[in-house]
């Protein structure tokens, strides 16, 4: 960037601030499925921004862009399942959507999701990658032979949403191993925003007017 960095910091926070209006219009509360365990997310990137956040200052659902593409990040796949979200789910693809009418695939491991997006409008279809042309694709943070792919894919103008929680996965390979290895930190990392192996407190969530404010914590 050739702006002074007060200034970057600035337009980084204007860019933020717009996004999060997008992404929460309409939703009054975040009706979450009480079963799933999320992970915290860790937020490094200057164009990562938390979206929703809980009573303890832990980052559920992100947002962030690389390349000429978005991401929305989201802590738990079962979220990306649950009726209840479906406000905040319709926003999600709508924001990340590069423009009006453009494919949306969602990976097989998420069809529950198909039928969310298709009950609201939307023209959305199970398929095992991204393809042409560039729209949104769903996918877990599990999935480890599409991680090229699905960088490409964004850095050229898709749309990505990815949920996953990466406690378990560090219970069976390490949690050192974590931020560097864990599936979906492989294809999140380019855009500053990361799965934990730290468990996400369920009992509260707030909903924000404007980009929730969240402490920073050294690791």
């Amino acid at each position: 960037s050739l702006l002074p960095p007060a200034a970057a910091d600035r337009t980084m926070a204007t860019i933020a601030a717009a996004a999060f209006e997008a992404l929460m219009d309409g939703v009054t509360c975040w009706d979450v499925p009480r079963g799933p365990i999320p992970s915290e997310l860790l937020l490094i990137g200057e164009a990562a921004f938390p979206v929703m956040v809980n009573d303890k200052g832990q980052v559920l659902i992100a947002a962030s862009s690389y390349g000429r593409g978005r991401l929305v990040v989201v802590s738990h796949e079962g979220y990306l399942s649950h009726a209840g979200l479906a406000p905040f789910l319709l926003n999600a693809v709508s924001w990340l959507c590069p423009c009006p009418g453009a494919p949306v695939g969602v990976h097989p491991s998420l069809a529950p999701l198909v039928n969310i997006l298709q009950d609201a409008g939307l023209e959305a279809q199970v398929k095992p990658e991204p393809g042409e042309p560039l729209g949104v694709y769903c996918i877990n943070a599990y999935n480890d032979t599409l991680t090229a792919t699905l960088i490409q894919f964004v850095k050229h103008g898709g749309g990505l949403l990815i949920g996953g929680q990466a406690w378990y996965w560090a219970s069976q390979h390490g949690p050192d191993k974590v931020l560097s290895r864990f599936p979906g930190n492989k294809v999140t990392s380019v855009a500053g925003v990361y799965f934990t192996d730290t468990y996400g407190d369920r009992d509260r969530f707030k909903v924000s007017k404007k980009v929730p404010k969240i402490p920073l914590h050294v690791r």
